[in-house]
């Protein structure tokens, strides 16, 4: 195991580091584990009136010096994973046991403990024991696997799916759904103000506009605008082509873009060397294939002196219904703990298309521009399973390399 106290780390390689920043982490985890069993104890035994103190966090403020909301963040923490003694002798067992178990492991960290707990105090009550009992293994699975703000998206997931009703709209609502759109102009003739939709016409606004403003970098010109500038372009792209059609608008969002290549074969198949697309931007071997996709290839094959000798036709390599069936499956990148929705995917051939790979739903996963391009040029692995994509992490993350699959999208009965 690698050593952590007393480390130096300009001696240390990169290998090593990976693993003492892993195994520092696990240990602060174990040492909070810990830290609940002591403030559960005084808790139970009701020291802090004893000292006192108004309650066992205004004490555990006072000895830790954290602030008030940290106390008693920490004091929930400890009431809700650790077994205790109430002030009577009562024994009191946890309302998250697994939780507990996994954050003494230090396979989770506190953050993770908060959501959850936040989570399981929100769910409906009555609620049937069961349901609640897996409710919490599913979000301790998730969170050995997942940062804490994914488990949050998993957790509103599940209570959406416990209380399906939610609140219900009014009669008014659904005659006339409020709408507010308030602009005022300023000199030079911008225009700034603020908006607020209701659900349908949010939806409708971010599939219209979030396909359209992901980065656009090359090699060359990497995309420096910032989140609300890509969104603010994309958005005037959307009033253009509204404007220029206004009795029929783009009906697929995010359609694939057209790639000629001139590439020898031999360099796509491999991944080594350059092409050209369009005839003008430079592009590594690799970036062609993850390009190629799910796009609008023209093959152009050259010769071993590089002279063109066929100009193919223009062929989608996703048709259509397949892409939709892809839709269906994934429900967006399925990458584990990636919430990209399907219009912001691209189809990943699992065998490489140069490679002979299929253009079957078999053999194809959604995945996300970022996740994309790590499959490709990265040490993760993608493979097929049961019909559907699995990932393999790189060694430095999971000696082990145990496959993950993303939970966000999975909407069976098992997973609620």
């Amino acid at each position: 195991m690698t050593r952590t106290d007393g480390m130096d780390t300009s001696r240390m390689g990169e290998e090593e580091l990976l693993a003492a920043l892993g195994e520092i982490e696990q240990q602060r985890r174990v040492l909070y584990a810990r830290e609940l069993a002591v403030l559960a104890e005084l808790d139970g035994r009701n020291t802090a009136s004893r000292k006192g103190y108004r309650d066992v966090a205004a004490l555990a403020r006072e000895i830790l010096r954290v602030n008030p909301h940290d106390a008693r963040q920490r004091v929930a923490h400890a009431r809700a994973l650790v077994a205790r003694h109430g002030p009577t002798g009562t024994p009191l067992e946890p309302d998250l046991p697994e939780v507990g178990t996994a954050l003494a492991e230090g396979a989770i960290g506190p953050e993770h403990v908060e959501v959850i707990r936040a989570t399981v105090a929100k769910f409906p009550q009555p609620i049937h024991l069961d349901d609640r009992d897996h409710a919490e293994a599913l979000l301790t699975k998730a969170a050995r696997e997942y940062e804490p703000h994914t488990v949050g998206t998993l957790s509103k997931e599940i209570l959406a799916r416990l209380d399906q009703d939610g609140t219900p709209p009014t009669e008014e609502e659904l005659v006339q759904p409020d709408r507010v759109l308030d602009w005022r102009t300023t000199r030079g003739g911008r225009i700034r103000g603020n908006f607020d939709l209701d659900a349908e016409t949010a939806a409708l606004l971010t599939g219209l506009v979030e396909p359209r403003a992901t980065p656009r970098s090359t090699k060359e010109a990497p995309d420096r605008r910032s989140k609300y500038q890509r969104q603010g372009d994309a958005f005037a792209e959307v009033l253009r082509v509204a404007a220029g059609c206004p009795e029929e608008g783009p009906t697929e969002a995010g359609e694939p873009f057209t790639v000629m290549v001139s590439i020898t074969l031999e360099d796509l198949k491999h991944g080594t060397g350059y092409g050209l697309l369009q005839g003008q931007e430079s592009y590594s071997a690799a970036q062609i294939r993850r390009m190629a996709c799910d796009s609008y290839v023209v093959p152009a094959v050259l010769g071993s002196r590089g002279e063109i000798l066929d100009i193919g036709q223009k062929r989608r390599t996703v048709p259509l219904a397949i892409r939709r069936a892809l839709i269906l499956r994934d429900k967006g990148c399925a990458f584990p703990g990636c919430r990209r929705k399907p219009q912001q995917c691209d189809a990943h051939h699992v065998i490489y298309w140069a490679e002979g790979g299929p253009t079957a739903l078999y053999n194809l996963a959604l995945l996300c521009l970022f996740h994309h391009n790590l499959i490709h040029h990265t040490e993760w692995q993608v493979r097929m399973r049961n019909g559907l994509p699995e990932f393999i992490p790189p060694a430095f993350l999971d000696p082990e390399r145990r496959p993950r699959r993303n939970l966000l999208h999975r909407q069976g009965k098992e997973d609620v």
